[in-house]
């Protein structure tokens, strides 16, 4: 928390001097949350330097996921479009375990049929004893992994169908604001306060075509009733 709490107190007077003289960009907030990648890497070095992950099991990672609860309608927005064919679905998480994803998932009612895909960071295992070294693979860690991800995935199913896909992209939390505003539709669930700072000070309206942008849009859902209604129509 101190790691994050000095870079906080480096970027507070940088964010508020633009703010003030409304020259907040996209770019400012890329390089913002880009910063905090080195913050990430020492969590995580601490994690592996005091093995607090080590020892455990993937069946212990999956059994801890099933503990986790998804918001009301999660599952059911997903298993709808697992059901539309030519639809995509998958996980993109800053998350530590695919183990403890697919524990979540299946604990939440999301099927497995067809498998969804899972794209987080992970745990290296012993191939001796198949318990957790505690050392991890970093593979998204900041926000402009996930970005790197979507934009990939675009990439690969306009290659496979021969025509321009359109990106959804569901998120609730800051590391999530650079792939909502990349995606076609962003959706971003739920009240979280740094989503709303910044959209503000992006300028960013909900609900509302970015026409200098293809029509992007970023929808503000309280919850998940409307979500299926939202991306089939827009």
């Amino acid at each position: 928390m101190e790691d994050y709490a000095q870079h906080e107190s480096h970027w507070s007077p940088i964010i508020h001097k633009h703010a003030e003289n409304k020259s907040v960009t996209r770019s400012l907030m890329g390089q913002y949350l880009e910063s905090l990648r080195q913050v990430e890497n020492a969590s995580l070095e601490r994690i592996r330097d005091y093995k607090i992950l080590a020892g455990v099991s993937r069946l212990e990672l999956y059994n801890s996921g099933r503990q986790a609860l998804f918001q009301p309608g999660v599952a059911d927005v997903i298993n709808y479009f697992l059901r539309v064919p030519n639809c995509h679905v998958c996980v993109i998480s800053v998350n530590w375990s695919t183990d403890f994803i697919q524990g979540a998932l299946d604990a939440n009612g999301v099927s497995n049929q067809p498998p969804i895909s899972v794209y987080c960071n992970d745990l290296k295992f012993s191939k001796r004893t198949g318990l957790s070294t505690g050392t991890m693979y970093p593979r998204l860690v900041v926000a402009s992994d996930k970005v790197a991800v979507i934009e990939t995935q675009r990439e690969v199913l306009a290659s496979r169908y021969d025509s321009k896909p359109r990106l959804v992209y569901a998120g609730d939390s800051l590391t999530d604001l650079p792939a909502l505003l990349s995606a076609d539709v962003g959706l971003f669930v739920g009240q979280n306060d740094h989503v709303a700072k910044w959209c503000k000070l992006l300028d960013v309206e909900f609900s509302k075509p970015r026409f200098d942008e293809n029509d992007k849009t970023l929808h503000h859902l309280l919850g998940w009733g409307s979500a299926i209604d939202i991306i089939e129509n827009s």
